[in-house]
C-alpha cells in the first residue's frame, strides 16, 4: 500500500467534494442577475434570486397557514402569559385612573352646572316648598366655588371595574382580534416584504439562518469525496 498515493487520492477527493458543495451552495444565490452576451445567456441567474417571488409567496402562505393561523393567534392571545400581562396593565392603569379627581375628567364649571341641574330637579320634584328659596344659579355658584375634591374611587370599585374589563378584553382577544389580523392579510404583508429584499440581503439572511447547515453540507461533501478517493485508490491499484 502506497500511503502517499492513498493520502493524495483521499485528499483530492475530499477537496473536490468540499469545493463542489461550496460552489453548489453559492450557485443557489449567485449570480444575482443572469450573465448575458448580447441576447445569449452565458450563465443563468442563481436559483433563489430567480425564484424570489415564488419564495416570498410560499413564506407568506406558511406564516398564514401554520405560524399565524387563526387558531395559533387565539392560542397566543389567550395564553396565561398574555392574560397576566393584561391584568398587571389594568391594575396599574386603574390605580392611576381611579385616584384622579372627578374634575380631571370634567371641567369644574361643567361639573358644577350638571350637578346644580340635578339638585334643582331634585328640589323641584321632592321638595317643592323650598324651590322658591333656592335657585339653580345659586346652587351652581355654590358648587363652582367649592373645592369638591371628589375622587373617582369613591364611585367605582377597582376590582369590579377590572373584572368587567377583563371579561370584555378576553372576548375581544378570542373572537375579534384573530379576525382583524386575518383581514389585515398577514401573508400578503410578509410576501411583499420578502419580495422587496434585494438579492444580497436575502442571501445574508439565509446564510445567517442556515450557516451551520451549509457548513455541514460542505463537510459532508468533503467526507464523501474522501471516501470516493479511498475507493478509487483501491480500485486503481487492482488494475
Amino acid at each position: 500500500m502506497n500511503i502517499e498515493v492513498l493520502s493524495l487520492s483521499v485528499g483530492i477527493g475530499a477537496a473536490i467534494g468540499y469545493i463542489t458543495n461550496y460552489v453548489a451552495i453559492k450557485l443557489l444565490f449567485k449570480p444575482y442577475k443572469p450573465v448575458k452576451l448580447g441576447k445569449i445567456t452565458i450563465f443563468p441567474q442563481g436559483v433563489i434570486p430567480r425564484e424570489k417571488k415564488t419564495l416570498a409567496k410560499k413564506v407568506g402562505e406558511i406564516v398564514k397557514d401554520y405560524i399565524l393561523s387563526k387558531e395559533e393567534i387565539k392560542k397566543i392571545v389567550t395564553s396565561d402569559e398574555v392574560k397576566g400581562e393584561i391584568e398587571r396593565f389594568l391594575d396599574k392603569k386603574l390605580d392611576e385612573f381611579l385616584s384622579k379627581d372627578i374634575t380631571d375628567l370634567i371641567p369644574k364649571e361643567e361639573f358644577a352646572k350638571n350637578l346644580s341641574e340635578f339638585v334643582d330637579n331634585l328640589i323641584q320634584t321632592k321638595f317643592p316648598m323650598f324651590a322658591s328659596f333656592i335657585s339653580k344659579e345659586q346652587v351652581e355658584r355654590l358648587f363652582s366655588e367649592l373645592n369638591l375634591g371628589i375622587k373617582l374611587n369613591k364611585f367605582a370599585s377597582k376590582e369590579r371595574v377590572k373584572e368587567k374589563l377583563l371579561i370584555e378584553i378576553e372576548k375581544f382577544l378570542e373572537n375579534e382580534l384573530p379576525e382583524i389580523l386575518l383581514k389585515a392579510q398577514i401573508d400578503k404583508i410578509v410576501e411583499e416584504k420578502v419580495a422587496s429584499f434585494d438579492e444580497k440581503k436575502l442571501e445574508d439572511m439565509l446564510f445567517i439562518l442556515m450557516k451551520k447547515h451549509f457548513g455541514f453540507i460542505n463537510f459532508a461533501g468533503a467526507v464523501l469525496g474522501g471516501i470516493i478517493g479511498l475507493i478509487q485508490y483501491f480500485f486503481v491499484i487492482r488494475l
